[in-house]
């Protein structure tokens, strides 16, 4: 069985050809529901492999599961209300998951940087 079970027995045309399905031919549709049963770093992975899986990795139903509860009312706070509407889930779970630093610039995340 495997990848190659429902090309013709005949076929001579050989890997690359441009008969034979790739990867990037799957549906994006289909691509970002893999995805979005995967954790975020592992989205991102994929995200690289090519165009079909870069634009599933953006689909906002890959990533609002990913979200807390309240972070429209986080983001507008972080934002101060601007550009909130604009930005997809992703873009948002990356503003959310970027460490901010206060008490100028020597603390923050957990972690003195003095």
């Amino acid at each position: 069985m495997g990848a190659n079970a429902s090309l013709p027995s005949g076929s001579d045309d050989g890997p690359n050809s441009p008969s034979e399905p790739r990867l990037g031919d799957l549906p994006e549709s289909c691509i970002a529901l893999v995805l979005s049963h995967l954790d975020p770093p592992e989205i991102c992975k994929l995200a690289r492999l090519n165009r079909a899986f870069r634009a599933a990795s953006a689909a906002d139903f890959v990533w609002q599961p990913k979200l807390p509860s309240n972070y429209k009312h986080i983001i507008e706070k972080l934002l101060h209300g601007e550009g909130v509407v604009t930005l997809g889930k992703k873009d948002v779970y990356a503003r959310l998951c970027t460490p901010i630093s206060f008490d100028g610039g020597t603390k923050g995340d957990g972690n003195d940087r003095r």
